[in-house]
């Protein structure tokens, strides 16, 4: 045995002695550091993204029916479930003082109407007696050029008589009767005088008596308008005694009987209940509800409400149809967003012109967004640092982190829209369009380093593992 043993050592060290004394003639091959990365260049696709949502079907529009003044229900002509047309009567009202009243309005006109016909008769002869009173005053003028006349004449020949007095040829007999003609033409003057101005002022008082008939006529005509207004005011109102349908739809709930006496009422109360809440509030008659269309609302996340237009492409299912799927478009849209949920709410308008679509049905709705020929990027080439959206260029060898602007994603490739790009000048950075020839790093990106030397992948059937160094670290480049 110890024979053996001390063979077997003597063996070991002769291996052991080989092996030292051979001699080194190749060095070791470098260790390769420099990660390589697969890119890929944003190329134009066609990006479809579904919006999604469970809802339920509501009508497009309920108007509760509510008296305008207070009366009984002499008659109902509908129940709930009865369809209706626009304008169809409804609800027929008794309010007894109400004819009454506007039959009193009607007399009040025809009372007015027979004070304007007076009016302009007073105001007829009111004119007449003005023309009177002028061709009064005219002839009184005229007396005074016939009077002037007179006392020219008189004061002539007792001018020419008082000078054959004093020669004796005229006695004074003569001259004293010549004296009292002259003195009786000017009291004619003075008195055809005094005549035109009476003259004048019964013309001035004929015309006065014109304006006030005027005035009385304007007076009597507002009247009648006031009349007028009054009995089409208690007009329109006892039209509020045949209630009609407001639109084409169905009666979903009735909460009056005959004789029932109804309140004025204002407001919107839901449907169902009596002709008075337990508060003492009215509820309204009749509910009636427009179903065709039906409306559905979705909610499109702030992300995607840019991209969301009157018009857009959607599709409801519903399952009480057996699954049976709609393709609609949405009709509108709000202008602004939900402040709670931060969506934007979508409108879609689906006929319904049999009837088969009942509110409160449940129903699946989806909105397709479809961006066609935009630049974009695999979900992998984008990576979300606090609240920006980045990726990773390629530029001069080491990658890049850039941040980017991102529209529609459907899952597997992302819109990219800007990138940030920052001048080697100093200055601040702009938003750049993507071109097409930006080299963007795919693949697990949080083992890359802004800053990091990289490696192209030149399509190695697989790709190696990336591994992270520091920002900066220069290594070899790897070789094969």
């Amino acid at each position: 045995m110890k024979s053996v043993n001390r063979l077997l050592l003597g063996m070991l060290l002769c291996g052991f002695a080989y092996g030292c004394s051979k001699p080194k003639t190749d060095k070791a091959a470098p260790l390769n550091l420099v990660p390589t990365v697969k890119v890929e260049q944003p190329a134009l696709r066609d990006i479809e993204r579904i919006i999604a949502q469970p809802g339920a079907i509501e009508a497009y529009e309920q108007t509760s029916i509510y008296s305008k003044i207070p009366g009984f229900v002499q008659k109902w002509h509908v129940d709930i479930g009865d369809r209706v047309k626009k304008g169809d009567l409804l609800i027929e009202l008794l309010v007894p003082e109400l004819a009454d009243e506007h039959s009193q309005k009607v007399a009040q006109i025809e009372q007015s109407r027979a004070v304007v016909h007076q009016s302009e008769k007073l105001i007829t002869v009111a004119e007449s007696n003005v023309q009177s009173a002028q061709d009064a005053v005219t002839e009184a003028k005229a007396n005074i050029d016939r009077y002037v006349a007179d006392v020219d004449r008189w004061q002539g020949e007792m001018n020419r008589l008082r000078g054959l007095a004093k020669d004796g040829v005229v006695n004074q007999e003569v001259l004293a009767e010549t004296e009292n003609q002259l003195k009786s033409s000017q009291a004619a003057l003075e008195s055809a005088h005094a005549a035109v101005k009476s003259k004048e002022s019964q013309r001035l008082a004929a015309e006065a008596q014109v304006g006030k008939a005027k005035a009385d006529l304007n007076a009597s005509q507002a009247q009648v308008k006031v009349a007028e207004a009054e009995e089409q005011r208690l007009a329109s109102m006892f039209q509020y005694t045949k209630i009609t349908a407001p639109y084409d739809g169905a009666i979903t709930s009735r909460n009056v009987s005959t004789g029932d006496f109804v309140r004025a009422g204002t407001g919107n109360s839901p449907e169902g209940g009596s002709s008075e809440a337990s508060g003492g509030s009215p509820m309204p008659m009749l509910v009636v509800t427009r179903t065709d269309p039906m409306v559905f609302v979705i909610g499109v996340p702030e992300v995607d409400a840019q991209y969301v237009k009157v018009g857009t492409k959607a599709s409801l299912r519903l399952q009480a149809l057996a699954g049976r799927e709609f393709d609609v478009a949405v009709t509108r849209i709000a202008p602004t967003l939900n402040k709670q949920s931060r969506t934007l709410m979508a409108e879609v308008d689906l006929p319904n012109p049999n009837g088969e679509l009942l509110p409160g049905m449940y129903a699946y709705g989806s909105i397709e967004l479809n961006r066609s020929k935009v630049r974009a990027i695999p979900n992998s080439a984008t990576v979300q640092i606090g609240n920006r959206m980045c990726c990773y260029l390629v530029e001069n060898g080491k990658a890049s982190r850039t941040q980017i602007q991102i529209g529609v994603t459907d899952g597997s490739w992302t819109e990219v829209v800007k990138k940030e790009s920052y001048p080697t000048n100093g200055q601040s950075g702009t938003w750049q369009d993507f071109d097409g020839s930006e080299k963007v790093i795919v693949g697990d990106l949080s083992e890359i380093s802004d800053g990091e030397r990289v490696a192209l992948d030149e399509g190695q059937a697989q790709q190696p593992k990336l591994t992270s160094f520091k920002a900066g670290h220069e290594v070899a480049a790897t070789t094969r």
